[in-house]
């Protein structure tokens, strides 16, 4: 597919076929209930004057936000999900431990954003059974934006079923990724340059964003310069049964790795792009 033939209907591929509702399968209906929750407290301090933000020993910052949604999630799972786990980034849990049902939680995904008053932020949840995602719900309340999945049934946004794109080239593709300034962190940038100069374009949007660009169709490559399991958990399986494809180095380091996402077609040559193959 050549750059003269890119357009959204053409990028987007073949249209998925309807999905039932999603929402009758009791885990995705609970994780949207925990999005809710998310929803209601972020959208409350979203834009307000008088935020409260710390600084952790990592240097990132944390909002009151941040904490309040990771301490309502794990109250609302060890009320309802006795016997299941939360393992979050506020609060931690042991990411190797991927024994038995575990929900993995990044409250507010894109702390900046949502400090600065930028929208690019959401919160992102997942199921986990034997640490293979079964579930997950991104919420991007600000944007109005609700993607989900659940394994084997596809995904959707706002309830609508979703397809990655059919572009196979990198030169009629675009490249969504997320700060300059973390590529340069984990001296990468040079790799980020020749990429995104391979590629038809390119936009820096964020972590999660980049990736559930790429679940929908309107990028074609995501790429995180170095994140977390929380912060990839709920975005790979979504990805994943959008029809894309996930590779998750976060254990690749206590600070952790990279994540890369696809539409499948240029996965290799992005790996290869990204030094992660």
């Amino acid at each position: 597919m050549g750059v003269s033939q890119i357009s959204a209907a053409s990028a987007a591929g073949p249209p998925p076929a309807p999905l039932p509702l999603l929402r009758v399968d009791p885990d995705l209906r609970f994780a949207h209930e925990l999005a809710d929750i998310a929803d209601s407290i972020s959208m409350a301090s979203f834009r307000r004057v008088g935020l409260v933000v710390e600084r952790k020993p990592d240097l990132t910052e944390v909002t009151e936000a941040d904490r309040r949604i990771e301490e309502r999630i794990r109250e609302e799972v060890a009320r309802h999900r006795p016997g299941e786990r939360v393992i979050g980034e506020e609060f931690g849990g042991d990411p190797a431990d991927t024994a038995g049902e575990r929900w993995v939680v990044d409250p507010i995904d894109g702390t900046r954003s949502f400090i600065r008053g930028f929208e690019t932020w959401g919160s992102l949840i997942a199921l986990q059974r034997g640490g293979l995602g079964v579930v997950a719900v991104a919420t991007v309340p600000a944007m109005g934006l609700r993607f989900a999945a659940t394994r084997g049934g596809g995904a959707t946004l706002n309830d609508a079923a979703i397809h990655v794109s059919a572009v196979d080239s990198l030169g009629a593709a675009m490249l969504a990724h997320t700060s300059v300034a973390g590529f340069v962190r984990a001296g990468v940038d040079d790799r980020l340059r020749q990429l995104a100069g391979r590629c038809w374009d390119s936009r820096s949007m964020g972590n999660a964003l980049s990736h559930l660009n790429v679940a929908r169709g309107t990028a074609d490559i995501g790429w995180s310069a170095r994140a977390n399991l929380w912060d990839f958990a709920a975005l790979a399986l979504i990805v994943e049964e959008a029809g894309g494809r996930f590779t998750d180095r976060s254990a690749d380091s206590p600070i952790g790795g990279p994540g890369i996402s696809s539409n499948g077609r240029l996965h290799e040559a992005a790996l290869e792009a990204a030094g992660v193959l």
